[in-house]
Parts: C-alpha cells; sequence; structure tokens
C-alpha cells in the first residue's frame, strides 16, 4: 500500500482508495478500512521530508484520497516543498507543523484529533475544509500568503478552546462560513487578515465562556458575520476593521452577559446589527469608533434589566436606534457623538442616560414636547447638557421657538433642585418672562398693569403736589412713571395718589422693578446660550 502512495507521489498523481459508497467512505467508519487503505504516519512524513525520486516530467505532490493514517504526521520545522492535498482521510495521531514551512496544504472532508500549525509559514492556502477535528487546531504565530479556508468544519474541545490563532497573519481572507461549527472558545486575538473574514452561518458555542476573542484583530476588508449563530460572548475590544462589520440576522446569546463586546472597536464604513439580528444579552460598544453608521433597525436586544445597549464614548456620522421592539434595559449614550439620530418614539428603552451626549441632528426631530419625553427618561437626575443639546440642534434646523421650548423646561427642572429661596425667584421669572425665553410675556404683564392703573387712576385721581406746578394729569402717563422705574415722565413728582389707592402705586412699583429685573436676567441667560 506505502508502494502505491510513494509512486503516486513521485508522479504528483492523486491516488484514490475510495469506494465510492458515501456510509463506507466516511472516515468515522475507517475501523472497517482494509489494509488497502491504511498508511503509516511515518510513511508520509518520510516522503514529504526525505521525498521520493521524481519521475521524468513529474512535479511530486501528496494528493491522498481516503486513506486512514495510523500514528502521527509530524512535520515540526520541516521545509516541505510540495503540494499537499488529502481528501476523507482519517488521521488516528496528530498532525504537526509547528514552524514548519511548507505550500499549499488542504485537508477535506478528514477528521483528525488534533492539528498543530503554531509559528509555521504556508505559501498559499491552508485549508481545513469540512473537517472534524475532535481537538484543538492550533494557528499561534502563523502566517498564510494565501486564504485559511475553514468552510464547513467541525471543531470540538472539550478540553478549552477549539481554535487558537493568537497573532495569525493571513494576507488574504478568512473563511469559517457555510455551517462552520466550533463547541470551544475560537480566538483570533491580535490576528492580522488582509482581506476579509468571513463567518456567515458559522456556529460558535462556549456557554459561560467567549464564543469569540478577536481583541485588538486587524481586518483590512471586512467582517462578515451574517447569520452567525453564537451561545457565549462575542468579543472585539480594541479591533480595527478597516472595511464593513456586519452581522445581518445574526443570533448572539449570552444571557446575563454581554453577548458583543466591542470596546474601543474600529470600523473604517458601517457597523450593521440588524436584518432580523437579535442579542440575548447585552452590547457593549463603548468608546467605538465608526466612520460611518451603526444600525440596529428593526433588531431585538433581549435583557431582563441592566444595561441592554452601552455606547458611552462612542463617535459615529449616524446611529439607527430604530429597533423592532424597546430594550426593557438602559441604553447608555453619554458622552457619544453623532452625526444622525434615526430613532423612533415607539423603539425608546425604558431608560437612557444622555449626558454629555452630542449630535448634530436628528432624522425625525419630532415636536418639543414629544422629544422632551425622550430625555426625561434619564434616571440620573437633571443635567443641563442634554437639554441645551436638544436645543442647538433645534436651532439648527431653524425650529428657534421649539428651541426655547426645550430651554424653558430645563430652567423649571433646574428651579427643582435650588434652595427654596432661589425656586421662589425662579418661579417668578418664570411666571413674567419665562426665563426670557417668553418675553412677550413681559408686554402682558404691562399691558395688564398699565391698564388696571389707569382705571385706579382715573376714577381716584392723585392730589397735586405742593410743586407739581401746572401739569396737567394723564392717568395712563402716572400709571407708566409707576411701571417704568429707571424712567422719569414727571407725573410721579407731580401727584401723590390718594390714601386708598396708595397701595396700587407701591405695587405698580413694585412689578415694575420685578419686570425689569426678570426681563434683564432673562434675555441675558437667552442670549449667552445662543
Amino acid at each position: 500500500m506505502e508502494l502505491r502512495v510513494r509512486d503516486a507521489f513521485s508522479r504528483g498523481e492523486r491516488l484514490d482508495l475510495r469506494v465510492g459508497d458515501p456510509v463506507e467512505d466516511d472516515p468515522a467508519n475507517s475501523d472497517h478500512w482494509g489494509p488497502d487503505r491504511v498508511v503509516r504516519g511515518a510513511a508520509l512524513t518520510w516522503l514529504l521530508l526525505d521525498g521520493a525520486v521524481a519521475e521524468p516530467g513529474h512535479v511530486p505532490a501528496l494528493r491522498l484520497d481516503g486513506a486512514r493514517v495510523d500514528g502521527s504526521l509530524e512535520l515540526d520545522y520541516a521545509e516541505i516543498p510540495y503540494r499537499v492535498t488529502m481528501d476523507g482521510c482519517d488521521f488516528r495521531g496528530r498532525v504537526t507543523l509547528y514552524s514548519a514551512r511548507t505550500r499549499q496544504f488542504s485537508l477535506k472532508r478528514c477528521r483528525l484529533v488534533r492539528f498543530y500549525a503554531a509559528n509555521a509559514s504556508v505559501d498559499g492556502t491552508l485549508k481545513v475544509r469540512r473537517c472534524r477535528l475532535d481537538g484543538l487546531l492550533k494557528l499561534d504565530g502563523t502566517h498564510i500568503t494565501g486564504i485559511l479556508d475553514l468552510d464547513g468544519s467541525l471543531l470540538t474541545n472539550s478540553d478549552g478552546p477549539a481554535l487558537t490563532a493568537n497573532r495569525l497573519q493571513v494576507d488574504d481572507h478568512i473563511r469559517m462560513r457555510h455551517g462552520f461549527t466550533a463547541e470551544g472558545e475560537v480566538i483570533l486575538r491580535s490576528a492580522h487578515v488582509g482581506g476579509d473574514l468571513d463567518m456567515s452561518d458559522a456556529q460558535l458555542s462556549s456557554p459561560g465562556g467567549a464564543a469569540l476573542t478577536a481583541s485588538r484583530m486587524h481586518v483590512e476588508g471586512d467582517v462578515l458575520c451574517d447569520r452567525l449563530k453564537t451561545v457565549g460572548e462575542v468579543d472585539f475590544p480594541g479591533a480595527r476593521v478597516e472595511g464593513v462589520v456586519r452581522f445581518w440576522g445574526a443570533q448572539l446569546s449570552n444571557p446575563g452577559g454581554r453577548a458583543l463586546h466591542g470596546y474601543h472597536l474600529e470600523v473604517g464604513t458601517s457597523l450593521h446589527l440588524n436584518s432580523g439580528f437579535t442579542a440575548e444579552g447585552s452590547i457593549d460598544l463603548a468608546g467605538a469608533r465608526v466612520n460611518g453608521r451603526i444600525t440596529l433597525r428593526d433588531a431585538r436586544v433581549m435583557t431582563p434589566g441592566g444595561v441592554a445597549l452601552a455606547m458611552p464614548h462612542a463617535h459615529a456620522e449616524e446611529v439607527d436606534l430604530r429597533m423592532r421592539q424597546h430594550p426593557r434595559g438602559l441604553v447608555d449614550l453619554r458622552h457619544a457623538m453623532f452625526g444622525i439620530i434615526r430613532d423612533a418614539s415607539q423603539s425608546w428603552p425604558d431608560e437612557l442616560k444622555l449626558d454629555g451626549l452630542r449630535y448634530d441632528r436628528f432624522e425625525n426631530p419630532l415636536p418639543p414636547r414629544q422629544r422632551i419625553r425622550w430625555l426625561l427618561r434619564d434616571s440620573s437626575g437633571y443635567a443641563p447638557q442634554p437639554f441645551e443639546q436638544l436645543a442647538l440642534a433645534y436651532r439648527s434646523l431653524g425650529h428657534d421657538d421649539d428651541a426655547r421650548t426645550v430651554s424653558l423646561l430645563k430652567e423649571r427642572l433646574r428651579r427643582r433642585t435650588l434652595p427654596r429661596p432661589a425656586r421662589a425667584w425662579g418661579a417668578i421669572q418664570d411666571i413674567t418672562v419665562g426665563y426670557g425665553y417668553r418675553p412677550m410675556r413681559a408686554g402682558l404683564w404691562l399691558t395688564g398693569l398699565l391698564a388696571l392703573g389707569s382705571v385706579v387712576f382715573t376714577v381716584q385721581r392723585p392730589t397735586r403736589n405742593a410743586s407739581g406746578g401746572t401739569e396737567v394729569f394723564n392717568p395712563v402717563i402716572f400709571t407708566l412713571d409707576h411701571l417704568l422705574p429707571v424712567i422719569g415722565l414727571g407725573q410721579g413728582t407731580a401727584f401723590t395718589p390718594t390714601p386708598g389707592t396708595q397701595w396700587i402705586g407701591y405695587l405698580l412699583t413694585g412689578c415694575g422693578w420685578i419686570l425689569a429685573t426678570t426681563m434683564v436676567i432673562g434675555i441675558t441667560r437667552s442670549l449667552n446660550r445662543r
């Protein structure tokens, strides 16, 4: 048997030992294979290390299908100039390529117990496709000039991680698609990917731990996690993706913990958590930087309490918070910076934290009374900045009256936090001029008091003072002389109210001072906020 393998290797020909029956050829049934389908791992090691004499006109290559490999295939520190392609094989021992240098290395539909290729260099594609690996796949420090293809493989390791690829460098794409399954943590910490990381339709499971750890990863292309299903935390802290991060239709589950952790994640284009995206657990995007849009349109974030969505100090040009249903937990947007916020009242969370949030505008600004209800969902208590920011957003749209409405409510809420004397003075400012945001109220008060004084002093004419001269009494001018404390019109010094109406004069003078003071304070405050 091993002579046949040697001869096929020398000619670079494929040696297919399969019988054509899918059940019989399944590597899981290799116990029933006869000696004509068994080769020693040591024999394959000898071929790849020492080689055989190449037949004229042929390029040696190991192309073996349907074999059972007894013993380990140990190629540590080896220089392997040959192409290796094995399909439907069962490796009874481990496959090791520690610090080896090889050309394209392809395993398809194989069964393995352990695959170690740490610090290896692969000049081409490393393919472990549609394989079953009942142990650790180790690619720490490995450099692959082509594609890392793990499509459709099942990785199971009850003793720890299913895949470790710390500092992995792949010049092209990483593919873990089409039902790729890992029962155990997948670790891509500090990995560098020259193309895309594609995990569409993959399934990762590590209950109570991290299903995927990709901290400080750098991806020059996109991260595609469409329809990804995970049990455990998906971890991207400090990662940098120059393209898109997309979780269309993904289902992330980590009840009681973080379903997605993207602390200081950097995304060059957009972050998509939409199109049926579901998270059972919180989403933490604190400090994330996204040059385009963060969208959670029609997403579902299911948390029984605590934090549902955390984006403090996050930056994005747009954020879409129109989720399929409003989160039952807290949404934290403190000190975030967004260009445009897209939201809808039916998707507002029960509780918000908004202090320090900055944005240019809302796509749907809503009337101020509705938008203020959004601010009032902040359970942290009164903070002026969210109201000032909302007023600024209305003002930038040219809605100055809406901006004044927000600023007025802000002053009313602030008044509740003040000592009693200050609250009383604030109430006077509110009633008279609306803290300067309703200056027309002062005109109404002046008109009403002017009418009152004019009627009273017409009925009860004041008496002329001894030095009053010959000036003719005018009840309107006399009333104005009391209402306008800074301006003297002569009537106030020429005439004195009768004893029965003196209190009206005092009232007019006092109201005049109060109106003048509150107008100056309120209007000055309003101008300072512009």
